[in-house]
């Protein structure tokens, strides 16, 4: 049941009766946002009570009447919507509603946790999930998807979900990623490092040459004096 049924059908101007009719019989019978037909004398029995006291008596029963109050109370508190206009009708025998609020679809059942196989992978969530994390590329090869499911094979007892799993692969994923970049920076800094070591000349310069040769002639001046 929706929210907003439930708000609707706890209104206190809606009568037992018509609560009744409502969860019990009416959205039993609609499947899927279908037209629900509306039979009186089906209803009418539906909605009896028989009385313990008497055999074969009712201690609560509708009339034709009663039950065109109780659809009108369903139809002005927005839980049901006539098919098909019947201002002229005294009745709505025989004819069609819907009801509006009703959830076509069921909810998912909760995943179950299992624990880890050989033949597990991502299902067609994981690409949508590893962008909500932050990981931009989903994309993985075989040796990664083995490495992680031999890691939890050797853990039989721990049990996860599907969800659970991939993001646990998604983690995984994402500290290989991170420690191969830091691999590569290390590596292209020293690289980098030894080439600018290499092409540091360990020769003197010409101008260094020059001032090496004007001392030395100026000390075998100094000599031959």
């Amino acid at each position: 049941m929706s929210p907003q049924e439930f708000l609707l059908l706890n209104q206190p101007r809606l009568s037992h009766p018509a609560r009744t009719l409502y969860c019990l019989h009416l959205r039993r019978l609609a499947v899927q946002h279908q037209p629900v037909p509306i039979n009186y004398p089906e209803l009418g029995r539906a909605l009896a009570v028989e009385d313990p006291q008497v055999p074969g008596g009712f201690s609560y029963q509708v009339t034709a009447r009663q039950l065109t109050q109780l659809f009108d109370e369903l139809i002005q508190a927005g839980l049901i919507q006539l098919q098909a206009a019947t201002a002229s009708s005294d009745h709505y025998h025989q004819q069609y509603v819907t009801l509006p609020l009703l959830i076509s679809q069921v909810a998912p059942l909760a995943q179950q946790a299992f624990a880890m196989h050989t033949e597990w992978q991502p299902d067609n969530q994981f690409t949508g999930l590893c962008q909500l994390c932050g990981l931009i590329d989903p994309h993985y090869d075989e040796e990664e998807r083995g490495e992680f499911i031999a890691y939890w094979l050797g853990r039989p007892e721990r049990f996860s979900t599907q969800h659970q799993w991939m993001m646990k692969f998604v983690k995984m994923l994402k500290s290989r990623r991170y420690q191969r970049r830091q691999t590569e920076n290390i590596g292209y800094q020293q690289t980098t490092v030894a080439t600018a070591a290499q092409n540091i000349s360990t020769e003197p310069s010409q101008r260094a040459l020059e001032m090496i040769a004007h001392a030395q002639q100026l000390k075998q001046g100094e000599n031959h004096e």
